[in-house]
């Protein structure tokens, strides 16, 4: 503050911008951890900034990634419209209905606060599908989440994820997961 003001009392003309920056260098040699913390306090800034506008990032990587990105492919029908991804189609296995599916998947998403759940239950919604409440609600960041109703347990998520907690017969097919029946354990 000091070098601040003696520079914009006797500095030479443009005294602000003289002032600033020798403020600045007496900052930097006097205090370099102050730079050590304004990159990462920047970063924290940037990405609570963007999850308010609903953009979210998964590491600082990233970010520094998106710098060389040229082109840029989204694969979530209304992420760039509407700023939210929505469900446009349910593909079933034989023997269950869309309804029964959708009924299933938003009632056990209903406690999740990721954006596809949000979706998935916003779907429900619109279609006035009943959604039944859970027990034993458990969501496992970046796999999906498992809840407990009436007749068994309901298990969403990814196709790993799926796997892991004894789903069987699953089948990719362009992009989307198509679920059979679950397995039977001994």
């Amino acid at each position: 503050m000091v070098t601040f003001a003696v520079w914009i009392w006797a500095g030479p003309e443009p005294r602000l911008a003289h002032s600033i920056v020798n403020a600045v260098a007496v900052l930097i040699i006097a205090c370099p951890c102050a730079l050590g913390l304004a990159t990462p306090m920047s970063i924290m800034v940037g990405v609570g900034r963007g999850a308010h506008a609903g953009v979210l990032v998964k590491n600082a990587g990233a970010i520094e990634l998106m710098e060389k990105v040229t082109t840029l492919v989204v694969d979530k029908t209304g992420t760039l419209t509407e700023g939210k991804p929505r469900v446009t189609k349910i593909i079933v296995a034989p023997g269950i209905t869309e309804t029964d599916l959708l009924a299933a998947a938003a009632s056990a998403e209903l406690r999740s606060e990721h954006p596809l759940a949000s979706a998935i239950v916003e779907a429900a919604r619109e279609r006035n599908v009943p959604l039944e409440n859970v027990e034993e609600f458990s969501s496992t960041t970046g796999g999906g989440v498992i809840a407990k109703k009436g007749n068994g347990p309901i298990v969403v998520g990814q196709p790993a994820f799926l796997r892991a907690n004894g789903i069987a017969g699953l089948e990719i097919w362009k992009r989307r997961l198509v679920i059979f029946r679950r397995k039977v354990r001994p």
